[in-house]
């Protein structure tokens, strides 16, 4: 084999190397697009969480769920987004009873795919399906024990 063919499959072979490379990193971290849907369904979570903390501060103010999101106010150093980042659309939001509620989002990725689930955003509490999906939640004990205490304290001054 003469030094100038030698030195194209040496060529060739480090072009298969680096395509392979580069095939198998988009197979395990996905593409660019890929990336971005999970980021994004990463950033509905995070509005979703900062959401349930706000009903849950507004559940302890006023002895009650918001009768929608425009109801609740941003915390203390905390925006409050309602809307998805992609779309514009508002978060899905209904009070089930007095307790209990819901918050949906449109989501592009399913986080059950164990490649998701190793994100730090991902607990039990959080994972959900590609598509439309609803967390069904219920006020944190605590918020239950100060609208009992709150109750009873207006009923003693009531009946003073």
């Amino acid at each position: 084999m003469s030094g100038a063919s030698a030195g194209r499959v040496l060529v060739i072979l480090a072009a298969v190397v680096i395509a392979a490379t580069v095939i198998t990193a988009i197979m395990v971290i996905g593409s660019p697009a890929a990336q971005r849907a999970s980021k994004l369904d990463t950033r509905r979570v995070a509005d979703l969480r900062r959401i349930e903390t706000a009903i849950g501060e507004h559940a302890k103010l006023h002895d009650a769920l918001p009768r929608d999101l425009g109801a609740l106010l941003p915390g203390a150093g905390r925006a409050l987004v309602t809307v998805d980042p992609e779309t514009g659309a508002p978060y899905g939001y209904e009070a089930v009873d007095r307790r209990r509620y819901r918050l949906c989002a449109d989501f592009t990725t399913d986080s059950r795919d164990p490649v998701r689930q190793a994100e730090p955003v991902y607990d039990d509490a959080w994972l959900h399906p590609a598509g439309r999906h609803c967390f069904e939640r219920r006020l944190a004990r605590q918020a239950e024990v100060d609208a009992a205490v709150k109750a009873a304290a207006e009923a003693v001054v009531e009946s003073e």
